[in-house]
């Protein structure tokens, strides 16, 4: 078995031996607590009077006369008996000495003996599981320990990691000596106790006093194996003697152990109680973190916008966040009108799917020359094999007919669910440039078809159109080394100083007026003080059927037309789907190739303002180090400034390396896998999806499986989990 394998293993005993005895591991945690104050709280009784076991023998027969009393104490000033039974007709309060007439207040119960009981045996007699839960909890922290060492990050596994190694010697004190305390290890030496119908306590008192030593009596109590203790004081101090059922009585020595001192600990006045509070505390810290770490996974694997009994699915294809957007307002403008909705990314669909609903509204963008954006590819490549006979759908599809296939993503996926036996349920909608009024005229259609009347509903807030002035281009390759895909950043000062945009947002910029708009990914933020909205481009350069050298319209214009100084007008349009995660603790993984490293340095920024942030880890390929390492400076940097947590780095042209960003994602997957699985992680990943998003996906498919220790159609479920629930962010382009 390989460490990996050996690892994942014990993770996952770990966490269901845990999740198995939660319950327990609690009570018995929290009683423990309170039992640790029990030195504190109480002074140790002192009897400053003798009592002679005859004279309480006498009184408990009075008391007790069928023998059904649990346990004896003797008041310090020996005028009264406190009586305790755990049969309900047993005798149970407060008896004088002299007459055994109860007195006239009745104390209310002893709550450090319920809690004592709670401890040892749930209140049920389980003392066999508490003792399971001993050994299991000390068990547990060895698991712990071998899982790794301590990273003392500001999230919740960082917590629960954390608790368990600084605090290690305390959380390991309790359940080890419990388990010892078990196993009649460090104790005193007790006689083989024979077994029997249970002595009464007023017999076994009076077989001490047939011991002729006049020791006096202290308390009493029913032992194991139907025995009894009775503790007495006399000249050779406190002794405790052991009655068995047979009437033989044996002089118990050793007194209480070392390992029960430590225990309950008594080894050294309150400070050892106080030790002995905290390592409690620490207990139920790692109990907790451990429950709350697992079931916010759970929720985090089950979240999404999907309500219970949904009877319409809204599905989308979206390519930079627009049919995304629209497709959260349809969901929640037919939610207010009463109907049953599911929303979800066509990515983490399969076409089987859409029979468990009675409609499917689909809202899908173009992308390129009339393609289907990168999330509904998968979905497309799976139609052929679905029947979707009696599945009814509408679709509403983007685009602009400033490119060649208008609405061509959607009318390809138009035509195969009709192929594969689908009906439309309303008639397709195609939007020109902005969808707004087009998605209007198309939800209200559909609703009306559905039966249900809609409030006035606005569209999602629309592109903001931007003036920018370009204040610098700076070239981000070596030029003197050949083989280089010649890449630049562009920084763009907006004439209005207060615009508001984050990291993944995007800026569509058009060479001429008459040219559609490319995206480019902002890597910059408003929200640490940054006024430039900086853009990360490569040059698109080919060449034709002629043989001669071509470049992109666009990126053209932006990497060499487009002075300094010089102002354009842009289009900036929010893609929150692709913003860094809103909880600046959750661990953050970034994934980029070439130019997709565009959007995470302002992403690196944002975490470098917040003092919460929690650790990020970068996956950088390219060419060459030594020629396209972008941003390495500032790379190096956010690293030393512990802003950077991880740095791996590919680069397929270098001699010492020829890697690829799947090997380095393959060679750290245990990690990977327990920041994504385990420590509520989001792994974001920009580039291009010929060279980067086919190949991340199947080495995060390999990791799943291996390190999840699951089967591979159990991985691909997983996969399209994390896409679901946003765990998987990805922003690829053609």
């Amino acid at each position: 078995m390989t460490v990996a394998r050996f690892r994942s293993v014990l993770r996952q005993l770990h966490r269901w031996i845990a999740l198995a005895l939660t319950p327990v591991f609690v009570l018995v945690i929290l009683s423990g607590a309170v039992l640790a104050l029990k030195p504190v709280l109480t002074a140790a009784p002192a009897a400053s009077v003798s009592v002679s076991a005859e004279t309480v023998a006498e009184a408990l027969i009075k008391i007790d006369p069928r023998g059904r009393a649990t346990g004896v104490i003797v008041s310090p000033d020996a005028s009264t008996l406190r009586v305790t039974s755990k049969n309900p007709v047993g005798p149970s309060g407060q008896y004088a000495l002299s007459t055994g007439e109860l007195t006239a207040s009745q104390p209310g119960p002893d709550v450090f003996a319920v809690v004592l009981d709670l401890h040892k045996n749930l209140l049920l007699g389980l003392g066999i599981v508490v003792e399971i839960a001993a050994y299991a909890m000390t068990v547990l922290i060895v698991m712990g320990l071998l899982l790794g060492l301590p990273r003392l990050r500001n999230t919740l596994a960082g917590w629960h990691l954390g608790i368990g190694w600084l605090a290690l010697p305390l959380v390991l004190l309790a359940p080890l000596t419990g388990a010892l305390m078990a196993l009649h290890i460090g104790g005193p030496e007790l006689p083989r106790v024979q077994g029997g119908p249970p002595v009464a306590l007023a017999a076994a008192i009076t077989r001490v006093a047939e011991q002729g030593d006049g020791a006096a009596v202290l308390s009493a109590r029913r032992f194991r194996g139907g025995s009894a203790l009775v503790f007495t004081a006399g000249p050779d101090g406190q002794v405790v003697r052991m009655v068995q059922p047979d009437g033989s009585v044996n002089r118990l020595s050793g007194g209480p152990g070392l390992v029960h001192e430590l225990h309950e600990g008594t080894w050294g006045g309150a400070w050892s109680a106080g030790i002995s509070f905290v390592g409690a505390l620490a207990l139920a810290g790692l109990t907790g973190t451990g429950a709350w770490g697992w079931w916010r996974r759970r929720r985090q694997q089950t979240a999404g916008s999907t309500d219970i009994g949904a009877t319409t699915l809204v599905a989308f294809g979206s390519q930079t966040g627009t049919a995304a957007r629209l497709a959260e307002a349809t969901a929640q403008a037919l939610r207010r009108a009463g109907e049953k909705v599911a929303c979800a990314s066509l990515e983490a669909l399969q076409p089987a799917a859409l029979a468990g609903y009675e409609q499917t509204l689909m809202i899908v963008s173009t992308t390129g020359e009339g393609e289907l954006p990168d999330p509904a590819r998968r979905f497309m490549q799976q139609l052929p094999a679905a029947d979707l006979a009696g599945s009814r759908f509408s679709m509403l599809a983007l685009g602009d007919r400033r490119y060649a296939n208008f609405c061509g993503g959607g009318e390809q996926l138009r035509g195969a669910l009709l192929g594969q036996g689908a009906c439309e349920l309303a008639p397709i909608e195609r939007a020109d440039g902005e969808p707004g009024s087009a998605w209007r005229d198309w939800l209200g259609r559909v609703a009306t078809l559905l039966g249900r009347r809609l409030e006035a509903v606005e569209a999602p807030a629309a592109d903001q159109v931007l003036s920018l002035t370009l204040v610098e281009r700076q070239r981000l390759d070596d030029p003197a080394v050949a083989g280089l895909t010649e890449t630049w950043q562009l920084s763009f000062a907006p004439s209005d100083p207060t615009t508001e945009f984050r990291p993944g947002d995007l800026l569509l910029i058009a060479p001429t007026p008459e040219a559609a708009p490319r995206c480019y990914s902002i890597g910059s933020s408003s929200r640490v003080g940054d006024s430039l909205i900086r853009l990360t481009v490569s040059l698109h350069r080919w060449r034709d059927a002629a043989g001669q050298t071509r470049v992109g319209a666009a990126s053209g214009y932006l990497c060499h037309d487009l002075p300094e100084g010089a102002q354009i007008r842009a289009s900036l349009r929010a893609h929150p789907q692709f913003n860094p995660p809103e909880d600046v603790g959750r661990p953050l993984i970034l994934v980029a190739a070439g130019a997709g490293i565009a959007p995470f340095p302002g992403f690196l920024s944002e975490r470098e303002a917040s003092l919460k942030a929690g650790p990020s880890w970068l996956f950088f390929g390219n060419r060459q180090r030594a020629g396209d390492f972008f941003y390495r400076d500032a790379l190096v940097r956010w690293q030393d400034k512990g802003v950077l947590t991880r740095l791996d780095t590919a680069f397929s042209r270098d001699a010492d390396d020829g890697a690829y960003i799947d090997r380095r994602l393959i060679a750290q997957g245990a990690e990977l896998y327990r920041w994504l699985a385990e420590d509520r992680g989001v792994l974001y990943m920009c580039g291009r999806s010929a060279t980067l998003g086919q190949s991340v996906e199947a080495a995060l498919l390999g990791i799943i499986q291996t390190h999840g220790q699951v089967s591979a159609d159990d991985a691909e479920g997983m996969l399209q989990g994390w896409k679901q629930d946003g765990t998987l962010q990805v922003d690829v382009f053609g």
